[in-house]
């Protein structure tokens, strides 16, 4: 029984650690729960600039964490590349582990993740894994896999539907962000102005085929937008915008 007791107290210490809380959940701008073996599907088509994913990362742990943000690219087709933005800042495609964390007190969430897919015009199947953690607990972490799809759809071809827009200038903006743009002949087009989390926050319908647009920024807060051209209805190209006052 001595023998017995050691062993049936490990198993005991096993199953309670194995229903531990998590101490790092996420969730989907719907306030979906997303697990580690969640696969998201971002689709878009081989003329999508950027496709994003957002993920809101909540501490449900009882201390504060300080939580970095990692990406894994499990499969990546050539020309395209993945960048993060987390704690405040975008990095560039070279960058794997956030260099900053974001500080999070328990039962606090934070919207300001996004793994943005530059996609090159490539047409198939890129795969992300998007990884989240705290330094002093690396295994208590959670992650979601992203796949990114970019495949035609129906008959009408990209360039059935083209559009360029500029990135808006100046960069930062204060208190205008102008816009070049250009859109085929009897096409209707918007700007579209979206805050981190994918809220819109400005529209402004194009009039001419081509020429600049200035919108006022004043109001906006300060931080990072993404700006897009949408041609009847379609979003063509997205760029990223910093707003600082």
């Amino acid at each position: 029984m001595k023998k017995l007791f050691p062993l049936l107290l490990l198993i005991a210490m096993l199953s309670v650690a194995g229903y531990a809380q998590q101490s790092i959940s996420l969730y989907d701008k719907l306030g979906n729960l997303l697990t580690n073996s969640t696969v998201l599907i971002n689709a878009g088509t081989p003329d999508s600039t950027l496709l994003i994913t957002y993920v809101d990362v909540k501490n449900t742990s009882d201390h504060p964490l300080s939580i970095f943000s990692k990406k894994v690219e499990v499969s990546l087709l050539a020309n395209t590349e993945v960048t993060m933005c987390w704690a405040g800042s975008c990095y560039p495609a070279n960058v794997f582990v956030s260099p900053n964390a974001k500080t999070l007190a328990p039962g606090e969430i934070s919207t300001e993740f996004s793994g943005d897919y530059a996609t090159g015009g490539q047409k198939g199947l890129s795969i992300v894994r998007y990884v989240f953690f705290d330094l002093n607990y690396p295994n208590d972490s959670a992650c979601i896999t992203v796949n990114y799809t970019t495949y035609p759809t129906g008959v009408e071809s990209v360039e059935s539907i083209q559009g360029t827009l500029s990135s808006g200038y100046p960069n930062p903006a204060n208190s205008n962000a102008s816009f070049n743009y250009s859109l085929p002949s009897g096409n209707h087009g918007q700007l579209i102005i979206r805050n981190l989390v994918g809220a819109t926050v400005r529209t402004e319908d194009l009039g001419a085929s081509s020429g600049k647009i200035t919108v006022n920024t004043s109001s906006l807060n300060d931080g990072i937008y993404f700006s897009s051209l949408s041609v009847d209805g379609k979003v063509v190209a997205t760029k990223k915008m910093v707003i600082n006052h």
